[in-house]
């Protein structure tokens, strides 16, 4: 198998870390989609990363899509569920994160192509604001109040928390509207133990 992903896309983490906390720990193949790579063109019209390309030259895209297909590849118990003991919990949880991720990712990418004067005062801006400070306060209430880790397994929504987290901290630390997060920043330390995510941190590319 190969996943083409890039080093910053939480999307492309949240696929990486559910693939290897279910056993396939895949070396990604690094490119950018920014560059429309005829490599990630050809394997996703949409050229969007994760894009993972299974051995006889499936192309699966979109990481809960890839999710969800390892879910199914890989079921519990032989392999830890990624949805636990209660699914419908695990799911809300992690919508909540991919709405702050969603918000966070749109406002990147329309900075890349205006300038963040141009983008962040309008008002689609002050919601995608809106959305990621709320919605990261909401993720903080709850992982201060639930534990969202149970033993030595990992679910969806915890995986989608932190690297909602990370990826804050990642573009958007400095800024005024980020509110304090302790319970989230110990469970992101706490989790940066496992190689699932240790390896998979954003980072911008020297």
């Amino acid at each position: 198998m190969q996943l083409l992903a890039n080093t910053t896309s939480p999307y492309g983490r949240i696929a990486r870390i559910c693939l290897i906390e279910k056993g396939i720990d895949i070396e990604p193949t690094v490119l950018d989609p920014w560059s429309d790579d005829p490599r990630l063109r050809d394997a996703n019209a949409a050229t969007r990363v994760p894009t993972l390309i299974l051995d006889d030259g499936t192309a699966l895209t979109e990481s809960l899509l890839i999710t969800q297909w390892v879910e199914q590849m890989r079921p519990a118990p032989r392999y830890p569920s990624l949805l636990g003991g209660d699914p419908t919990k695990v799911i809300s949880r992690a919508g909540i994160a991919l709405g702050v991720i969603d918000a966070a990712v749109h406002t990147i990418i329309i900075r890349k192509v205006t300038a963040p004067v141009l983008f962040d005062e309008t008002p689609v801006g002050l919601r995608r604001r809106r959305t990621m400070a709320e919605g990261i306060q909401r993720l903080e209430a709850i992982a201060a109040h639930t534990s969202l880790v149970a033993g030595d397994s990992v679910t969806l929504d915890a995986i989608c928390a932190v690297t909602a987290l990370d990826y804050l901290r990642f573009r958007f630390n400095d800024e005024p509207w980020m509110p304090p997060l302790p319970s989230l920043d110990a469970l992101s330390a706490s989790l940066r133990e496992r190689r699932s995510f240790a390896v998979t941190m954003p980072y911008m590319p020297s």
